[in-house]
Protein backbone atom coordinates (compact mmCIF):
# COMPACT_ATOMS: atom_id res chain seq x y z
CA UNK A 1 0.00 0.00 0.00
CA UNK A 2 0.75 3.51 -0.14
CA UNK A 3 1.38 5.96 2.51
CA UNK A 4 -1.80 7.60 1.43
CA UNK A 5 -3.71 3.92 1.39
CA UNK A 6 -2.22 3.10 4.71
CA UNK A 7 -3.28 5.98 6.49
CA UNK A 8 -6.43 6.29 5.03
CA UNK A 9 -6.97 2.17 6.55
CA UNK A 10 -6.27 3.44 9.86
CA UNK A 11 -8.72 6.17 9.94
CA UNK A 12 -10.86 3.62 9.61
CA UNK A 13 -11.34 2.95 5.54
CA UNK A 14 -10.98 -0.55 3.67
CA UNK A 15 -8.02 -0.90 1.75
CA UNK A 16 -10.31 -1.02 -1.50
CA UNK A 17 -12.11 2.27 -0.18
CA UNK A 18 -8.89 3.91 0.17
CA UNK A 19 -7.78 2.98 -2.91
CA UNK A 20 -10.37 3.59 -4.57
CA UNK A 21 -11.05 7.31 -3.12
CA UNK A 22 -7.87 8.47 -4.10
CA UNK A 23 -8.54 7.12 -7.78
CA UNK A 24 -11.73 9.94 -7.22
CA UNK A 25 -9.95 12.42 -6.32
CA UNK A 26 -7.12 11.83 -9.18
CA UNK A 27 -10.08 11.34 -11.96
CA UNK A 28 -11.86 14.44 -10.40
CA UNK A 29 -15.05 12.02 -10.94
CA UNK A 30 -15.34 8.91 -12.55
CA UNK A 31 -17.47 5.79 -13.55
CA UNK A 32 -17.14 2.27 -12.13
CA UNK A 33 -14.77 1.69 -15.12
CA UNK A 34 -13.11 3.82 -14.78
CA UNK A 35 -12.69 4.22 -11.40
CA UNK A 36 -11.99 0.33 -11.11
CA UNK A 37 -9.11 1.30 -13.58
CA UNK A 38 -7.40 3.82 -12.11
CA UNK A 39 -7.54 1.94 -7.98
CA UNK A 40 -6.80 -1.27 -9.23
CA UNK A 41 -10.14 -2.47 -7.41
CA UNK A 42 -12.19 -5.36 -9.32
CA UNK A 43 -14.93 -3.89 -11.15
CA UNK A 44 -17.01 -6.86 -9.34
CA UNK A 45 -16.05 -5.53 -6.21
CA UNK A 46 -16.20 -1.70 -7.34
CA UNK A 47 -19.71 -0.58 -7.18
CA UNK A 48 -20.29 -1.78 -3.83
CA UNK A 49 -16.75 -0.12 -2.89
CA UNK A 50 -18.33 3.52 -3.80
CA UNK A 51 -21.86 3.05 -2.31
CA UNK A 52 -19.94 2.43 1.17
CA UNK A 53 -18.11 5.66 0.50
CA UNK A 54 -21.00 7.45 -0.57
CA UNK A 55 -22.74 6.17 2.67
CA UNK A 56 -19.72 7.44 4.73
CA UNK A 57 -19.90 10.55 2.90
CA UNK A 58 -16.53 10.68 0.98
CA UNK A 59 -18.35 10.93 -2.41
CA UNK A 60 -21.06 12.08 -3.98
CA UNK A 61 -23.12 9.74 -6.37
CA UNK A 62 -24.26 11.43 -9.82
CA UNK A 63 -27.41 10.68 -11.17
CA UNK A 64 -25.85 10.21 -15.08
CA UNK A 65 -26.16 6.70 -16.64
CA UNK A 66 -23.93 5.39 -16.13
CA UNK A 67 -23.74 6.06 -12.67
CA UNK A 68 -20.63 8.56 -11.78
CA UNK A 69 -18.94 9.47 -8.81
CA UNK A 70 -17.32 12.91 -7.54
CA UNK A 71 -15.19 12.94 -4.54
CA UNK A 72 -15.25 15.43 -1.44
CA UNK A 73 -13.02 17.64 -0.44
CA UNK A 74 -9.95 15.84 1.21
CA UNK A 75 -9.98 17.88 3.56
CA UNK A 76 -13.60 17.77 4.99
CA UNK A 77 -13.11 13.78 4.05
CA UNK A 78 -10.50 13.60 6.59
CA UNK A 79 -12.01 15.40 9.20
CA UNK A 80 -15.41 13.78 8.73
CA UNK A 81 -13.44 10.39 9.37
CA UNK A 82 -11.49 12.30 12.62
CA UNK A 83 -14.49 12.79 13.40
CA UNK A 84 -16.00 9.15 13.39
CA UNK A 85 -12.85 8.14 15.07
CA UNK A 86 -13.37 10.39 17.73
CA UNK A 87 -17.14 9.64 18.20
CA UNK A 88 -16.29 5.34 18.58
CA UNK A 89 -13.29 6.12 20.87
CA UNK A 90 -15.93 8.07 23.88
CA UNK A 91 -18.31 5.63 23.28
CA UNK A 92 -15.68 2.98 23.12
CA UNK A 93 -13.92 4.50 27.03
CA UNK A 94 -17.67 4.92 27.98
CA UNK A 95 -18.45 1.36 27.75
CA UNK A 96 -15.24 -0.52 28.92
CA UNK A 97 -15.24 1.96 31.68
CA UNK A 98 -18.72 0.82 33.04
CA UNK A 99 -17.46 -2.72 31.86
CA UNK A 100 -14.42 -2.53 34.31
CA UNK A 101 -16.59 -1.13 37.03
CA UNK A 102 -18.01 -4.39 37.59
CA UNK A 103 -15.15 -6.11 37.13
CA UNK A 104 -13.36 -8.12 40.17
CA UNK A 105 -10.26 -6.35 41.73
CA UNK A 106 -7.35 -8.72 42.11
CA UNK A 107 -3.66 -7.81 44.03
CA UNK A 108 -1.43 -8.82 41.48
CA UNK A 109 2.40 -7.21 42.64
CA UNK A 110 4.05 -7.70 38.91
CA UNK A 111 2.79 -6.73 35.59
CA UNK A 112 4.75 -6.99 32.67
CA UNK A 113 3.98 -4.43 29.67
CA UNK A 114 5.15 -4.82 26.38
CA UNK A 115 5.23 -2.49 23.18
CA UNK A 116 7.24 0.68 22.63
CA UNK A 117 3.97 2.84 22.97
CA UNK A 118 2.71 1.14 26.20
CA UNK A 119 6.40 0.97 27.85
CA UNK A 120 6.69 4.60 27.48
CA UNK A 121 3.72 4.98 29.06
CA UNK A 122 4.63 3.16 31.72
CA UNK A 123 7.81 4.87 32.25
CA UNK A 124 5.78 8.48 31.80
CA UNK A 125 2.72 7.20 34.54
CA UNK A 126 5.17 6.05 37.25
CA UNK A 127 7.43 9.45 36.93
CA UNK A 128 4.18 11.71 37.01
CA UNK A 129 2.66 9.52 39.48
CA UNK A 130 5.56 9.93 42.24
CA UNK A 131 4.51 12.07 45.51
CA UNK A 132 7.78 13.98 45.71
CA UNK A 133 10.97 11.30 45.15
CA UNK A 134 12.11 9.57 41.98
CA UNK A 135 15.23 7.58 41.43
CA UNK A 136 16.10 6.66 37.98
CA UNK A 137 19.16 4.33 37.36
CA UNK A 138 19.54 4.61 33.39
CA UNK A 139 22.20 1.78 31.85
CA UNK A 140 21.29 2.76 28.33
CA UNK A 141 21.02 6.35 27.35
CA UNK A 142 18.61 6.17 25.12
CA UNK A 143 15.97 6.00 27.20
CA UNK A 144 16.64 8.73 29.32
CA UNK A 145 16.71 11.07 26.41
CA UNK A 146 13.31 9.89 25.40
CA UNK A 147 12.02 10.62 28.76
CA UNK A 148 14.15 14.12 29.44
CA UNK A 149 10.96 16.70 28.62
CA UNK A 150 9.24 14.67 31.77
CA UNK A 151 11.91 14.55 33.75
CA UNK A 152 12.48 18.00 33.15
CA UNK A 153 8.70 19.03 33.70
CA UNK A 154 8.66 17.02 37.02
CA UNK A 155 11.81 18.22 38.34
CA UNK A 156 10.91 21.61 39.52
CA UNK A 157 8.38 20.03 41.89
CA UNK A 158 9.57 16.71 43.40
CA UNK A 159 12.94 15.29 43.96
CA UNK A 160 14.38 13.44 40.97
CA UNK A 161 18.08 11.70 41.58
CA UNK A 162 18.88 10.41 37.85
CA UNK A 163 22.55 8.01 37.41
CA UNK A 164 24.10 7.24 34.55
CA UNK A 165 26.49 4.75 33.75
CA UNK A 166 28.02 6.29 30.73
CA UNK A 167 28.25 10.15 29.85
CA UNK A 168 26.54 11.26 33.21
CA UNK A 169 28.24 15.34 32.77
CA UNK A 170 26.32 15.56 29.21
CA UNK A 171 23.14 15.55 31.56
CA UNK A 172 23.60 18.19 33.82
CA UNK A 173 21.14 21.19 32.83
CA UNK A 174 19.95 18.54 30.20
CA UNK A 175 17.57 17.31 32.88
CA UNK A 176 16.03 20.52 34.28
CA UNK A 177 16.72 20.30 38.47
CA UNK A 178 17.02 16.87 38.49
CA UNK A 179 20.05 15.33 40.81
CA UNK A 180 22.38 13.85 38.08
CA UNK A 181 25.20 11.49 39.57
CA UNK A 182 27.62 9.27 37.84
CA UNK A 183 27.29 5.62 38.59
CA UNK A 184 30.13 3.50 40.70
CA UNK A 185 30.33 -0.28 41.08
CA UNK A 186 28.90 -1.08 43.92
CA UNK A 187 29.56 -4.52 46.04
CA UNK A 188 26.86 -6.75 46.06
CA UNK A 189 25.37 -5.42 43.00
CA UNK A 190 27.47 -4.19 40.07
CA UNK A 191 30.56 -6.36 39.67
CA UNK A 192 32.62 -8.41 37.12
CA UNK A 193 30.87 -11.87 38.73
CA UNK A 194 27.32 -10.63 38.05
CA UNK A 195 27.37 -9.03 34.99
CA UNK A 196 29.05 -6.00 32.92
CA UNK A 197 27.98 -2.80 32.30
CA UNK A 198 27.75 -1.00 28.81
CA UNK A 199 26.00 1.29 27.46
CA UNK A 200 23.70 -0.93 26.23
CA UNK A 201 22.61 -1.74 29.64
CA UNK A 202 23.41 -3.81 32.54
CA UNK A 203 24.27 -7.08 31.29
CA UNK A 204 23.92 -10.27 33.18
CA UNK A 205 25.84 -12.84 33.41
CA UNK A 206 25.62 -15.32 30.18
CA UNK A 207 23.66 -12.19 28.50
CA UNK A 208 20.55 -13.66 29.04
CA UNK A 209 18.91 -10.50 29.91
CA UNK A 210 20.00 -6.69 29.42
CA UNK A 211 18.68 -3.66 31.95
CA UNK A 212 18.00 -0.61 30.52
CA UNK A 213 16.74 1.80 33.23
CA UNK A 214 15.38 1.00 36.36
CA UNK A 215 12.87 3.49 38.21
CA UNK A 216 12.07 3.41 41.84
CA UNK A 217 9.09 6.39 43.45
CA UNK A 218 8.06 7.04 46.43
CA UNK A 219 4.19 5.27 45.47
CA UNK A 220 6.24 2.16 46.46
CA UNK A 221 6.49 1.24 42.65
CA UNK A 222 9.06 0.31 41.02
CA UNK A 223 9.82 -0.40 37.38
CA UNK A 224 12.60 -2.29 35.29
CA UNK A 225 12.78 -1.82 31.46
CA UNK A 226 14.56 -5.03 30.28
CA UNK A 227 15.80 -6.79 26.91
CA UNK A 228 16.16 -10.36 26.64
CA UNK A 229 17.01 -10.72 22.93
CA UNK A 230 15.00 -8.87 20.36
CA UNK A 231 11.91 -8.68 23.30
CA UNK A 232 11.71 -5.28 24.77
CA UNK A 233 9.80 -5.06 28.16
CA UNK A 234 8.69 -3.25 31.30
CA UNK A 235 8.37 -5.30 34.36
CA UNK A 236 6.24 -3.00 36.95
CA UNK A 237 6.40 -4.19 40.91
CA UNK A 238 4.22 -2.67 42.69
CA UNK A 239 3.83 -2.74 47.07
CA UNK A 240 5.77 -5.80 47.74
CA UNK A 241 9.26 -7.29 49.32
CA UNK A 242 11.24 -6.69 46.12
CA UNK A 243 10.10 -2.79 46.32
CA UNK A 244 11.79 -3.24 49.51
CA UNK A 245 14.79 -4.60 47.90
CA UNK A 246 14.75 -2.53 44.92
CA UNK A 247 14.67 0.75 47.40
CA UNK A 248 17.31 -0.44 49.52
CA UNK A 249 19.53 -1.67 46.34
CA UNK A 250 19.44 1.72 44.70
CA UNK A 251 19.88 3.74 48.09
CA UNK A 252 23.30 1.98 48.27
CA UNK A 253 23.38 2.60 44.20
CA UNK A 254 22.91 6.68 44.78
CA UNK A 255 25.22 6.78 48.59
CA UNK A 256 28.05 5.12 46.13
CA UNK A 257 27.56 7.76 43.18
CA UNK A 258 29.21 10.93 42.41
CA UNK A 259 27.13 14.16 41.96
CA UNK A 260 28.27 15.16 38.32
CA UNK A 261 28.69 19.19 38.89
CA UNK A 262 30.20 20.50 35.55
CA UNK A 263 27.45 20.80 32.98
CA UNK A 264 28.41 19.41 29.71
CA UNK A 265 26.70 20.40 26.17
CA UNK A 266 23.88 17.63 26.14
CA UNK A 267 24.08 14.43 24.43
CA UNK A 268 25.54 15.00 21.02
CA UNK A 269 23.57 15.87 18.08
CA UNK A 270 20.10 15.22 20.36
CA UNK A 271 17.30 17.66 21.87
CA UNK A 272 15.33 16.92 24.19
CA UNK A 273 11.96 15.71 22.26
Amino acid sequence: MTDVTDHLVRLGLSEYEARAYIATVSLGEGTIKEISEESGVPRSRAYDVMERLAEKGLVEVGSSSPRCYRANEPLTASNHLMEEIRHANDEIVRELSKIGRKAETRENPIWTVKGEWAIDHKVTEILEAARSEVVVLVFNNKNLIKHAKTLSEISGSKIITVVLNHQAESFVGFLGKCRVMRLMPTPGFINNEEGKVTDRGFITKGGQYCIEIVIHSDQDDTLLVTREGEDRRAIMITGTILNFFSHETLAQVVQAAEDVVVAGPGPKGLKIP
